[in-house]
């Protein structure tokens, strides 16, 4: 778009100096032969045309994109694509916690819902990963807040979000939202005087060749139990790679990604739960300068606890005429609970089946007396244990015999 509106540009100012010339030519001429004067005058008009028809292209051509940085986005859904899509990852991506991928494809793909579902957590939505009317009105009046500019390559555009470089720095604004600044998009430059206060990377222009290594600096993990998208930023467009391991002697290495960037995300699986991992992060910039960063570690989290807690030593104690106390315990932490009748076998839904609770507070021994009771009659019971997060265990049938 850039070259093409430089072209244009070129051709108007061509034709400006060819009708000029034409003006001066057809002074002279009508001086020595009149007959030649109409036409010069008519190709005087010709090109006179040609350049307004050339400026209204260049008009358009500038509206077209002024138009493209305030487009909002419409109702969208996943496997939709085009431009819309990317107005949509523009936004979502101001929000490393809900867009840590940062990608601006233009396809409405699985990272897209998922970050689309975040966004109407945040902003007490239904998490429905789709773009219907309250999330397209909240998406609007975050377009407001951050309008977009256009990242060009030749004719390839990406819109993204700009955060106003004041909010960076602006107590009041920093003390309504926690004291948190807003996050730098990749396609903003910020002014000098605000970047030197915030101490904040920035790229230089030499003429000189390119001997220096990016710096490499906001290195963060997002982990799951068996994978981990770590995040870095760098001072200057770079490629991304991950060695990783078990010890800083980093026995695995990440897919290396040659697409040249500042803000890099890589994701590598195929982890263990539970598990410590180190890494080290590795860009290198367009003239091949490599930098490394430091080691660091992370660990990934836990499987979820699927697996019920053992019940084991029941015993049964101080059984009279009219109570009974029944005890057990289990191999972690949990409530406890008995179902007793008079009939077998023991059916938890029957009416005629009563339930003791031993409370809420979650222990491995348990005890729980049953008063009440008829004297001389033989009752069946079924403990039962539910850990901390719901996971529940029954006993088999047991039974016991009040006395006289």
């Amino acid at each position: 778009m850039k070259i093409q509106l430089k072209l244009k540009y070129f051709m108007v100012i061509a034709m400006a100096v060819t009708v000029s010339s034409f003006l001066l030519m057809g002074t002279v001429n009508a001086q020595s032969n009149p007959s030649n004067v109409e036409s010069q005058l008519n190709r005087i008009r010709e090109l006179t045309k040609q350049i307004e028809s050339l400026k209204a292209q260049m008009a358009a051509a500038k509206t077209e994109r002024k138009e493209s940085t305030s487009k909002l986005i419409a109702f969208l859904r996943e496997g939709s694509k085009g431009d819309s899509v990317k107005t949509l990852q523009a936004i979502l991506s101001l929000d490393s916690e809900i867009y840590p991928e940062g990608l601006i494809t233009g396809f409405y793909g699985k990272a897209t819902a998922k970050a689309v579902k975040r966004f109407q957590k945040k902003h007490d939505l239904d998490q429905v990963g789709l773009i219907g009317p309250n999330t397209l009105e909240k998406l609007n009046k975050a377009l407001e807040k951050h309008p977009l500019s256009i990242e060009a390559d030749n004719d390839d555009k990406r819109p993204c979000a700009i955060v106003p470089p004041g909010h960076l720095i602006a107590p009041g604004w920093l003390r309504k939202h926690g004291g948190e600044r807003p996050i730098v998009p990749l396609c903003q430059t910020l002014p000098p005087g605000i970047a030197k206060k915030l101490n904040f990377p920035t790229s230089t222009s030499t003429s000189t060749p390119d001997v220096t290594a990016p710096t490499i600096y906001n290195v963060t993990v997002a982990t799951q139990t068996n994978s981990a998208t770590i995040h870095w930023m760098t001072n200057e467009n770079a490629t991304s790679r991950v060695f990783y391991g078990g010890t800083a002697a980093y026995t695995v290495s990440s897919t290396f990604d040659p697409t040249l960037v500042i803000n890099h995300a890589v994701t590598i699986s195929g982890l263990t739960a539970s598990t410590t991992y180190h890494f080290q992060v590795e860009s290198k910039d367009t003239t091949g300068n490599t930098a490394t960063s430091s080691d660091y570690v992370f660990t990934t989290t836990a499987l979820p606890d699927t697996t019920a807690p053992t019940i084991s030593n029941i015993t049964l104690t101080n059984i009279t005429s009219s109570s009974a106390a029944i005890g057990w315990t289990t191999n972690e932490s949990s409530t406890a609970k008995i179902y007793y009748s008079t009939t077998t076998p023991l059916i938890f839904v029957s009416t005629s089946t009563l339930t003791q609770s031993g409370g809420t507070e979650a222990t491995t021994t348990h005890g729980i007396a049953l008063t009440g009771l008829n004297a001389s009659t033989t009752y069946y019971f079924i403990a039962e244990a539910k850990d901390v997060v719901g996971n529940i265990a029954t006993s088999t049938q047991n039974s016991f015999s009040t006395v006289q």
